[in-house]
């Protein structure tokens, strides 16, 4: 238990301040309730289970790549909050992130009308899409009448037939900072990254590609995708992007 309050608190404070650690440091930082011989035992067995690295100029210590994965397991939750969007410039270069945001539409097909077996009216509340018309298209959308466009598009995309609805609709998607992939560019595909494919690149929720964090988050109205270094104070950051009230 001691060893795991040592760990978590030395997180802490290296995500806030950046610099490494010394037992001494970390004691009077952090008002641990263990003296600074105990603290000294406990990172030189952290040490040695690979969840801090040393750094003997400073005669300090940081976590390991490791130690961040495991703790961002454990304290990355924001799964299914409201996005304040109006922060997310400023906070996207403040933590040096990418950021990828999308609205999402929430339209719902009414109604299907034939027009003289010429075209296909496809009816979606303040929307339409006119297609040319075809027996088996007919009969097919007459079967998702009143299914979401989300759900059609998805529905559509099983039979490989996405592209005949996307490309009447615009996603409404932004990107913030995306000079940070520049910088990293070799590890990821930027052009994919930069396009809406990047909301079907990655699950909700947590992952990692090399030393990049990479989470999303979806609601009702929103998709969001957070890239960015592993030694990154995420929770500080979602927690300032995040709508309160």
């Amino acid at each position: 238990m001691k060893k795991e309050i040592i760990l978590e608190n030395l997180i802490k404070t290296y995500l806030n301040e950046l610099s490494p650690i010394s037992s001494g440091e970390l004691k009077r930082k952090c008002e641990l309730p263990f003296s600074p011989s105990t603290i000294r035992n406990y990172l030189q067995k952290l040490d040695g289970e690979g969840m801090i690295v040393k750094i003997h100029i400073s005669s300090g210590s940081m976590p390991s790549k490791e130690a961040l994965k495991k703790y961002w397991y454990e304290n990355l939750k924001f799964n299914d909050i409201k996005i304040s969007k109006n922060r997310l410039d400023k906070v996207a270069k403040n933590f040096d992130v990418f950021i990828s945001i999308k609205q999402k539409e929430t339209l719902t097909l009414k109604s299907i009308i034939n027009v003289e077996n010429r075209f296909i009216i496809l009816d979606f509340e303040k929307e339409e899409v006119i297609l040319r018309f075809s027996n088996e298209m007919f009969h097919l959308f007459k079967q998702l009448i009143n299914y979401s466009l989300k759900d059609i598009q998805k529905a559509l995309k099983l039979i490989k037939l996405d592209n005949i609805i996307n490309k009447f609709f615009i996603n409404r998607y932004e990107n913030f900072n995306r000079e940070f992939l520049y910088k990293y560019y070799k590890d990821f595909e930027i052009d994919d990254l930069l396009s809406d494919k990047i909301f079907d690149k990655f699950e909700n929720g947590l992952s990692f590609k090399n030393d990049f964090l990479a989470y999303k988050i979806e609601n009702e109205k929103t998709e969001l995708i957070v890239i960015g270094d592993i030694y990154n104070d995420y929770l500080k950051l979602f927690n300032s992007i995040k709508e309160v009230g």
